[in-house]
């Protein structure tokens, strides 16, 4: 009942036999670091080192602690001794809102909003002139470093696990500027908003590839606060709607390149790869756990986590149990086994029993473990829903080419219509990945408008619908877009959707009339 067996070090139980630490547990932090680095980590390929080569740190990390701020420029190849040239310009918004709270008044209704999402120009928010003329030269320097073939921030060590020579808690990393990296595409979404208002369609194609380039970017090698981060920035950046100025519409040529520009962006990270980042996160704080130096946040239990119970239990059951889940999810779905293992919750008469072997102490721990994994179905959810997103892009863009070329819409068969503009596999871009679609069946939906309705660029042009439908019937009228009926239920909460605007996004099924109705050029 007390003797405890010794850690195997194998595939079984840690995953990985090394690198090991002078007192022999396993680096996953180095592991991590062989694995993602790859060899252009440290040269001018990267991008993410160029950017703090002439920015430093931004966002959160700008108040970073010495030892962490030191580390990040050494892992990167950069001298910490030499200061940033740059300065990143700040979100308009900010200036906007502290203008406003500066002279004692709130600012108008919706403004802060519509910095990103509605064209704007100085006669608007003339306190942004300086704004204007100097955020160019700083945000072209960053849209040069997101085209580079990576753009990935090292990982940081704590110092007190450094200076103790011990393996690194991957829940206590640190990874440099991502927070930041929000910020850089909301800059980017409101100059492309202020450059549509002028005119200029070329510059605003630029900066929301750069958006979509730099969201992209963040996938590959992550964890999953980068892995959402991603997403996030990625969703925005399809929401620049570019045919809004009616003085100014896209042409067929800059249609074509942004077309070009999103078949040129980075591949997405498969969920396989995010799996085996979160599967060294896990085994590393079960490490922590074993060796009794800290916890999993508050949810394990101090008492058994840190003292009898961690050093008497069969640690070879806890760290096979982990490694079972992470093999689990990779799993097709339904993921009938990965499922099960969360279920699992022991009666309190069971919990007792438990408590009395080292086998059974460690199922409990490995149970607790388990219960803070990320949710990976969710995160499948939101990457396919990003896919569905890029899929309407091409659709509402392809469609838009049709209209430039013929001066209207397609009608009938619209599918068939923008096909040539869809290139070698046109079909792959009507099918949703959230569900299985049926050959010659799709779930996206051209909306039929009655032609009294003025033609207005914020009017919804494709819908998702509930269930899928033959090609050439993939329409859907206004009176069932009024009543909702059809539409939606392949995404949790929602669906996405493109606008005549040349914009995509996610619409809530919470969304109100008040605000859902205009969408359809209906006021109510």
């Amino acid at each position: 009942m007390i003797r405890t067996p010794p850690l195997i070090i194998s595939s079984k139980t840690t995953r990985i036999t090394g690198p090991l630490t002078a007192n022999g547990q396993i680096d996953f932090l180095k592991a991590v670091e062989e694995w993602s680095y790859p060899p252009e980590f440290t040269t001018d390929d990267n991008g993410f080192r160029i950017l703090t080569r002439l920015f430093g740190n931004c966002g959160e990390a700008a108040g970073m602690d010495e030892f962490r701020r030191v580390q990040k420029y050494e892992k990167l190849g950069l001298d910490p001794k030499i200061p940033p040239t740059m300065t990143l310009p700040r979100e308009p918004r900010e200036i906007v809102k502290d203008h406003f709270k500066a002279i004692g008044e709130k600012p108008p209704d919706d403004a802060l909003k519509n910095l990103c999402n509605r064209p704007w120009t100085l006669d608007d928010f003339p306190i942004l002139a300086d704004w204007v003329k100097e955020c160019d030269v700083p945000l072209d320097a960053v849209a040069e470093t997101v085209r580079k073939p990576i753009f990935l921030p090292p990982l940081l060590q704590e110092e007190e696990s450094f200076i103790a020579g011990n393996p690194q808690n991957l829940a206590g990393l640190l990874i440099p500027d991502v927070s930041a990296t929000r910020t850089l595409g909301r800059l980017f979404q409101a100059r492309a908003m202020n450059r549509i208002a002028q005119g200029n369609i070329d510059g605003a194609i630029d900066d929301k590839l750069t958006q979509l380039r730099l969201g992209r970017q963040l996938e590959p090698r992550a964890f999953v606060v980068q892995y959402l981060t991603g997403i996030a920035i990625q969703g925005s950046g399809y929401d620049i709607g570019f045919a809004v100025n009616s003085k100014h519409p896209p042409t067929k040529e800059q249609l074509l390149r942004l077309l070009d520009g999103i078949d040129k962006l980075p591949p997405r990270m498969s969920l396989s790869g995010l799996v085996e980042f979160e599967r060294y996160f896990s085994l590393s704080v079960a490490q922590e756990v074993m060796h009794g130096r800290s916890m999993y946040g508050d949810s394990i239990n101090p008492t058994f986590a840190m003292n009898f119970f961690n050093r008497r239990c069969n640690w070879n059951i806890v760290f096979r149990r982990v490694n079972e889940l992470y093999d689990a999810v990779q799993e097709s779905p339904p993921r009938t086994k990965y499922h099960a293992i969360l279920s699992v919750k022991p009666s309190p008469s069971d919990q007792i029993l438990r408590k009395l072997t080292p086998n059974g102490r460690a199922e409990i721990l490995a149970d607790q473990l388990i219960q803070q994994t990320p949710a990976f179905d969710r995160f499948e959810d939101e990457a396919k829903r990003s896919a569905c997103l890029e899929n309407i892009q091409r659709l509402t863009l392809a469609i838009l080419l049709y209209r430039a070329e013929n001066g209207k819409l397609p009608d009938g068969n619209w599918t068939e219509k923008i096909d040539p503009y869809l290139g070698k596999e046109p079909e792959k871009y009507f099918r949703c990945p959230t569900i299985a679609i049926p050959d010659g069946e799709t779930t996206y939906a051209l909306v039929q408008y009655d032609t009294k309705i003025p033609d207005d660029p914020d009017m919804i042009l494709l819908v998702e619908l509930a269930a899928p439908v033959p090609l050439d019937k993939a329409v859907v009228s206004v009176t069932d877009l009024r009543g909702r009926k059809g539409i939606g239920g392949v995404h949790r909460g929602g669906m996405n959707v493109g606008f005549r605007s040349g914009a995509v996004r996610y619409v809530s099924d919470k969304t109100k009339d008040d605000e859902f109705l205009p969408m359809l050029g209906v006021q109510r």
